[in-house]
């Protein structure tokens, strides 16, 4: 932990945040930026914070956690990719004989107990880890600038919220030493403070800093990054009231892969810049609503911004379209050096004749339709804004139209939910049916903080049912006791919310009341990372609950079980059905959603890899946003592309289908949309490879 002097003596280091919904450019334009700074003069350091890690693979450099330099960036320039879980591994290493000691001085668990709690991994530690990580760079005084590479919103927002949860940790540890400094104090006569509670003052004083540099806007500045397009702009306009509800100091707003005016005529483009022009209308309306918010625009040149050079023209762009107001909104004007990636194959004007004729003759050759699935759980996963949400609301459609007499229910699992906006429907925490859609369909997203919330009220509810029986016709003072089992659920940390995602998966698969039950869930998962922590979540919280019903057990003959060792017993034996059901084939498949360009695939193989080491059934890849056009940068566009779904198939190594859907101008939106849309699905061919995995990847 770092001294008061050392804090004193260190420079005040500045913090640039780059965050936004998946797929939208916040890696890119993170780089880009950091470049920039350091080519300018400033020791700067570039961090990504998503659990699903693109920053090595944008820059060109192999990353890892701890912070290497970035050739071409004049020396100034380190990267790393934070690992939560060696940051929070070596964080309890450091500290873990305190933790005991203040653990068992202010519980009644012994050292067995309190040690084997401390070796068990904490679930949904990211978000900690991530803050805790940032902290101890902004300290070290090596860096004039840290540039945040940031997971999407949702866990952003629960990053951003961090230093009240490592204040309500200081405040459970100080509930806990409290009986101790009586003991001693009463003994002694004074109490002088010892290591523990040094601990506790670093934890709380960690906690006052955070939260004061992430409102200063002197030192923090947050950039947004978005895409002209209606599900990105909602979601923006939800970001940005958080972020200034939490005082969040916001610089611009990014509006990304503008498509630019094309060289001849390109019915696609006039299209796709249309579209664009009204949802960059409404986008300045924010603007104009928010005090001092600029609006930026990049246009996509339809090449991918791979490499140190290619990403520093686009930060010069970006310093150019800040210093500059009369660039920030005047879209013609936009800085033309955006390099992301745009997809095509094979070029088609949306709704022509041959095209719909082409349509139908795909259906006949597809290999296994989606909609013939006879798994009970089917998840939809992928890198942010490959169109997961698109994708798992047309399959649900399109299941529950060609099964009447299944009982669906596509639920959402991302903290930044988007059901609605793709449905265009209202969609809340209840099963509700679509309007005028099939009648056996009900959607849901889930909000995992009022499960959260219920979960906390059931335990608290626990605990005092435990004292009450523990101290009936007693005499003893057990208040402080019961205070601190009370806030050990506040050790919580912020990312837990997703174990309730998983209660609640487990409910639904497993409900035997026919008015609840579901034949089919369909889930639409959070980005990579977040997606796969969600799924490696059973086993963690399996091994948690477990811990804690031997705990129980062990004090049985004098607190008993009672009402908490129920809720843990049937937590446990619902992620143990959980995890059988992820491993069954016959039970669960994971659908891959990806698009045709180079960083998309590097993490769909990532991603399929780790499903493969989870054991998790793979049933197919969809290849989203197939774009069309007919001028020179389209048909260049579609060219590359078509080597990226070959080398995609080269990729998986394995005989699961490939499922190319094509993008339309607008977007599919309302259900009637989202089925013609998903009647446009075609298989690509299908490549089978020797080494292929039941599993995929």
């Amino acid at each position: 932990m770092t001294s008061t002097a050392e804090r004193s003596r260190s420079p005040q280091t500045r913090l640039q945040l780059f965050g936004g919904k998946g797929g939208v450019g916040k890696t890119t334009c993170a780089a880009a930026w950091a470049i920039t700074a350091a080519r300018s003069g400033l020791h700067t350091l570039l961090i990504s914070v998503d659990p699903a890690h693109s920053l090595g693979d944008v820059l060109g450099v192999h990353l890892g956690p701890a912070p290497r330099l970035v050739p071409a960036t004049r020396g100034r320039l380190r990267g790393v990719e934070i690992r939560a879980s060696s940051i929070v591994r070596r964080w309890l290493t450091e500290r873990r004989d305190l933790l005991e000691a203040i653990a068992l001085r202010g519980t009644w668990l012994d050292r067995h107990d309190v040690s084997g709690l401390l070796e068990l991994t904490l679930p949904g530690i990211d978000e900690l880890a991530a803050l805790l990580e940032i902290a101890r760079f902004s300290r070290s005084g090596r860096y004039e600038l840290l540039v945040v590479d940031t997971a999407p919103t949702g866990h952003t927002l629960r990053m951003l919220d961090t230093p009240d949860a490592l204040g309500g940790l200081a405040g459970v540890f100080d509930a806990m030493q409290s009986r101790h400094r009586v003991l001693v104090t009463a003994l002694r006569g004074r109490w002088d403070g010892d290591a523990a509670d040094t601990l506790i003052d670093d934890l709380d004083r960690d906690s006052r800093e955070l939260a004061a540099m992430l409102r200063d806007p002197a030192r923090m500045r947050a950039f947004w990054v978005t895409l002209p397009e209606p599900m990105a702009i909602e979601e923006t306009q939800d970001a940005l009231r958080a972020l200034t509800s939490r005082s969040i100091p916001i610089e611009a707003v990014v509006v990304n892969r503008l498509t630019p005016r094309p060289a001849s005529a390109c019915r696609w483009c006039d299209a796709r810049r249309d579209f664009e022009a009204r949802a960059l209308e409404r986008l300045e309306g924010m603007g104009r609503g928010m005090n001092r918010v600029d609006l930026l625009t990049i246009l996509d040149c339809g090449r991918e911004p791979v490499g140190v050079e290619r990403l520093a023209a686009i930060g010069r762009a970006l310093n150019r379209a800040l210093e500059n107001p009369r660039r920030r909104r005047d879209r013609r004007r936009a800085p033309a050096a955006r390099a992301a990636h745009r997809s095509a194959l094979p070029a088609r004007v949306p709704g022509r004749k041959e095209d719909r004729l082409r349509a139908t003759r795909s259906r006949d050759v597809r290999s296994p339709q989606i909609q013939d699935t006879s798994a009970r759980l089917l998840l939809f996963g992928g890198k942010g804004g490959v169109g997961k949400t698109t994708c798992a609301a047309a399959a649900a459609l399109a299941i529950a139209r060609a099964h009447p007499e299944r009982r669906i229910l596509l639920l959402s699992t991302d903290p930044a939910h988007s059901l609605s906006d793709a449905l265009g429907a209202h969609v809340s925490d209840e099963p509700t049916a679509l309007r005028g859609g099939p009648a056996n369909l009900h959607v849901r997203e889930l909000d995992a903080v009022a499960a959260f919330r219920r979960a906390r009220d059931e335990y608290a509810a626990a605990i005092d049912g435990l004292f009450d029986r523990l101290l009936r016709d007693s005499a003893i003072d057990a208040s402080h006791d019961r205070r601190v089992m009370q806030g050990l659920i506040d050790l919580a940390p912020p990312g837990v919310d997703e174990l309730m995602a998983m209660s609640e998966v487990v409910e639904t698969i497993a409900a035997s009341d026919a008015r609840r039950a579901h034949d089919l869930l369909i889930t639409d998962t959070a980005p990579t990372g977040h997606a796969l922590r969600l799924l490696e979540m059973p086993a963690l919280v399996q091994g948690w609950t477990q811990a804690l019903m031997r705990i129980l057990l062990k004090y049985q003959p004098v607190i008993g079980v009672g009402a908490l060792g129920e809720a843990l017993l049937r937590l446990s034996r619902g992620m143990g059905h959980l995890r059988a059901t992820l491993e069954d084939p016959s039970a669960a498949e994971f659908v891959v959603v990806t698009r045709p360009a180079e960083l998309p695939r590097a993490e769909t193989r990532r991603l399929l890899a780790s499903l493969r080491r989870l054991h998790i059934p793979v049933s197919r890849v969809i290849v989203n946003a197939v774009t069309a056009g007919t001028c020179a940068r389209c048909q260049r566009i579609a060219k590359a592309e078509r080597r990226e779904i070959s080398a995609l198939a080269r990729t998986i190594r394995s005989n699961l289908t490939v499922t190319v859907a094509p993008a339309v101008v607008p977007p599919p939106h309302g259900h009637h949309e989202l089925t013609r849309w998903h009647d446009r699905w075609e298989s690509a061919p299908r490549t089978r490879l020797a080494g292929g995995h039941a599993h995929g990847g």
